[in-house]
């Protein structure tokens, strides 16, 4: 096996059978739907087949014909595969690869935008730091409401189209008009979209430098073919080519009622929403931005009126606590400084201080890349009175250097003067929550880890 993965560039066309390494993913577990939809026959892999978080997500892929087996090489031995699928996460020396050498190896993301081409439908390519599965939902679920025949993949679970028979991040239809997909920039290969749309919705501390960022999305940005959509506050981001939109990161006429959120989006046109916080607003504007590009023809009331029945996504503001709870709970796959920073401050709009935290760092790079930033961030949105917990990162495989820790990271925040303390395990936090009596609501926060939703709805069972 080389030291890197070859990745081949001749994708085949169905009925080819294709192999996912890694299939338990959010991103891998769309497109593998999407593929199947399309007429490939598809079988994965994963390292967490027999994790019980994610057990409705592998009957629902073995319910729709994805053949499933452990990550150990007897899949591919098994299934004998036309092509490899994976993601920037696979080692070369994985076991599945190495059973079957021969075989070509296709990434994620060039397989995801030739099954787009091969579509032939509008692809509209939402990227951003921050967001971009909500808006990717939204923007689907919009469409879908204005009568527009779609094909969705998402990163996360939209509540509009999930079911018994599909866990909610691929949705189809016959003859679809529109392809909505969330491009992840996190390795890089958002290079392999051209869309008709492309939306970039904000420029945050994540994966690498910011500079480095806009020019990624930049780039991404000059290629859309048909418009565009950016923040008004980063400028620089204006494609050339193609007619574009500017939105404010600000929501005029925002408020807060009952259901959640109403905001003005065109003069006197309001979204009325069931999303909480600002930054939800903040997308909403984002949303409209492309439906008005996408769709000439609609008047603006007829597009405001179409988002205001999205439901969001799981795990984002996901409340699972009922209304007569003394304590709200609230999962949430915030794991950024923006990303917990928008939770944090949408909890306390709607629920009051103090608040009670405990976030899941969800690696080791992206833990160190953010450290300072996310100091900073938490300075500006923690409270005194507040109660921030963090577990240890959660490892999901591959090369690391297991450095920071998460206990280094706290120590350094609690010398700062933040109100940080580490906890070892679920369990201790769970105990420093209780003791906590006067917190108005409890957040899970993290990422890749689908067992701390199950926690939260434990928490919010016995509570």
């Amino acid at each position: 096996m080389s030291s890197e993965i070859i990745y081949s560039d001749n994708f085949p066309a169905p009925p080819a059978r294709l192999f996912f390494v890694g299939i338990g993913g959010i991103g891998m577990s769309g497109l593998a739907q999407f593929l199947r939809w399309q007429g490939y026959a598809v079988a994965g892999s994963d390292r967490g087949l027999a994790e019980p978080a994610r057990a409705q997500l592998y009957a629902q892929l073995r319910a729709q014909g994805i053949a499933l087996y452990p990550q150990d090489g007897s899949g591919p031995r098994d299934f004998q595969p036309d092509a490899f699928v994976v993601s920037t996460a696979i080692e070369p020396d994985n076991a599945d690869l190495a059973a079957a050498p021969q075989v070509p190896i296709f990434h994620r993301a060039f397989t995801l935008a030739r099954a787009c081409e091969r579509q032939g439908a509008t692809l509209i390519g939402v990227a951003g730091s921050c967001g971009k599965t909500s808006v990717t939902g939204w923007i689907a679920s919009a469409l879908k409401t204005l009568g527009r025949r779609i094909v969705m993949i998402d990163g996360g679970y939209t509540l509009d189209f999930e079911d018994a028979d599909y866990p909610g991040n691929f949705f189809a239809e016959d003859t679809p008009g529109f392809i909505v997909a969330e491009i992840d920039e996190s390795d890089k290969s958002i290079r392999e979209f051209s869309p008709e749309y492309a939306v970039v919705l904000n420029v945050g501390h994540d994966h690498y430098g910011m500079d480095e960022l806009r020019e990624v999305f930049r780039a991404f940005l000059s290629r859309a073919k048909r418009g565009a959509v950016y923040p008004a506050t980063e400028p620089s981001l204006k494609p050339a080519q193609c007619p574009s939109m500017a939105f404010q990161e600000e929501a005029p006429g925002y408020a807060v009622d009952a259901h959640g959120i109403h905001f003005e989006v065109a003069s006197g046109v309001m979204v009325h929403s069931l999303q909480a916080g600002q930054h939800s607003a903040w997308n909403g504007q984002a949303v409209f931005a492309l439906l008005r590009q996408a769709l000439p023809e609609a008047s603006d009331a007829d597009l405001a009126t179409a988002m205001g029945g999205f439901r969001g996504v799981r795990q984002r503001f996901e409340i699972m606590s009922n209304a007569n709870s003394p304590v709200a709970v609230i999962n949430d796959f915030a794991h950024n400084p923006e990303k917990l920073t928008a939770a944090i401050s949408a909890a306390r709009e709607r629920y009051g201080s103090p608040l009670a935290m405990v976030w899941q760092p969800h690696g080791f790079k992206a833990l160190g890349d953010q450290r300072e930033a996310l100091q900073e961030a938490l300075r500006g949105v923690l409270r005194p009175e507040d109660q921030f917990l963090m577990l240890p990162v959660y490892y999901a495989g591959g090369t690391t250097s297991g450095k920071p820790t998460s206990l280094e990271v706290c120590e350094q925040y609690a010398a700062s003067g933040l109100p940080v303390e580490y906890v070892a395990t679920r369990e201790a936090a769970e105990a420093r929550f209780r003791a906590m009596t006067t917190a108005k609501a409890w957040l899970v926060l993290g990422a890749r880890d689908a067992s701390l939703r199950t926690w939260s709805k434990a928490l919010a069972k016995d509570n």
